[in-house]
């Protein structure tokens, strides 16, 4: 089968809105309220976190003049750190749900009588692997991580070796390609894990993600495409508008506008948010029309009597023998004169 490289972004938009506009309301409901409710938790714990540590640099300052104990730094440590453990199982959470909610989508798509609701979503999220997603998100996270690290050196050096901050742009700007250029290439690791999911059991997740590079092969500059103009263009033009609004109505002190508009642009971009789950679940379903998924998993997988050791089980371990090394002083029997024979 010929593997389809590009789609169109005409067929692509008229088969999103026939995906998205059926069940949007029972799809917005759900979506939209668990991430509201995210970023709340998240902007609340992160804003108790900030006052902590302006706490404790007081604390250090009370510590140096006598008036504190270093208990009460010890405190605020402990308190920033349950606040960071916080947000970090959140962001698991909203992530896995973000995952339920596409492949909501993605049955959708394979049958038109499966709703995209809350109770669906919260069907796949409920049966979600989570041990094993967790683990592709922490994989997806320590690549682009590493591919950026050089960059951010070099870009450090940089910054400390020269006062032009021209080097020091275009080194960012650069990381940040790799970033993108590596996050598409990642993008589509969730779906091609649920098609080999039974053969996951056991393996390394990093299976996924080189399947999803191999998938994406030739196709990335189209999803970039896709995603800029479906995407982000959308909830930019909104929150430029919106945005604008509040800002007008920050600086001419006319603060109902401010609100307003902050409000507006919020609950814009968190309504739109059905459209960005159902682009990601189409563009995996469009795409996989003309590819081998089996190809994009070759020799990746390890055998399971591997897995299991049964492979190894009548192997047995003999030590090698050391050669025996010619001394250099010794002259091999070959080259040896045979002796004359003394006469009687």
């Amino acid at each position: 089968m010929k593997k389809q490289h590009s789609l169109s972004l005409s067929n692509f938009v008229k088969e999103l809105k026939a995906l998205v506009k059926p069940h949007y309301l029972s799809a917005m409901w759900p979506i939209g309220g668990i991430t509201i409710i995210y970023f709340a938790l998240v902007c609340i714990i992160g804003l108790f976190s900030t006052n902590v540590l302006q706490s404790m640099m007081m604390s250090v300052m009370m510590i140096m003049y006598g008036m504190a104990s270093p208990l009460a730094l010890l405190m605020g440590l402990v308190e920033v750190l349950a606040g960071i453990a916080i947000i970090a199982a959140l962001s698991f959470f909203y992530n896995f749900y973000v995952v339920a909610a596409q492949y909501a989508y993605q049955d959708h798509l394979a049958n038109p009588d499966q709703p995209v609701s809350a109770g669906s979503i919260w069907l796949h999220f409920k049966h979600l692997r989570k041990n094993q997603l967790w683990r592709i998100a922490l994989y997806v996270g320590l690549f682009i991580f590493l591919w950026s690290l050089p960059l951010n050196i070099i870009a450090d050096v940089v910054g400390g070796m020269t006062h032009s901050a021209l080097w020091l742009r275009g080194i960012q700007l650069v990381n940040e390609i790799v970033v993108i250029w590596k996050s598409i290439e990642f993008s589509q690791s969730y779906f091609l894990y649920r098609e080999k999911q039974p053969q996951f059991l056991g393996q390394s997740m990093r299976h996924a993600l080189t399947a999803s590079r191999r998938f994406m092969g030739g196709r990335k500059l189209n999803y970039f495409l896709i995603t800029l103009l479906v995407e982000i263009f959308p909830m930019v033009v909104w929150g430029v508008i919106f945005g604008g609004l509040a800002f007008y109505g920050n600086y001419t002190a006319t603060y109902v506008l401010m609100y307003i508009g902050l409000l507006i642009a919020i609950l814009g971009m968190v309504c739109y948010l059905p459209v960005v789950f159902a682009t990601g679940a189409l563009f995996y379903v469009k795409s996989k029309e003309g590819d081998d998924v089996d190809a994009d998993f070759k020799d990746t997988f390890k055998p399971v009597a591997e897995l299991t050791g049964e492979a190894f089980v009548h192997e047995v371990y003999t030590p090698k023998k050391a050669k025996k090394q010619p001394s250099p002083t010794v002259k091999p029997e070959e080259n040896k004169k045979p002796e004359a024979k003394k006469e009687d």
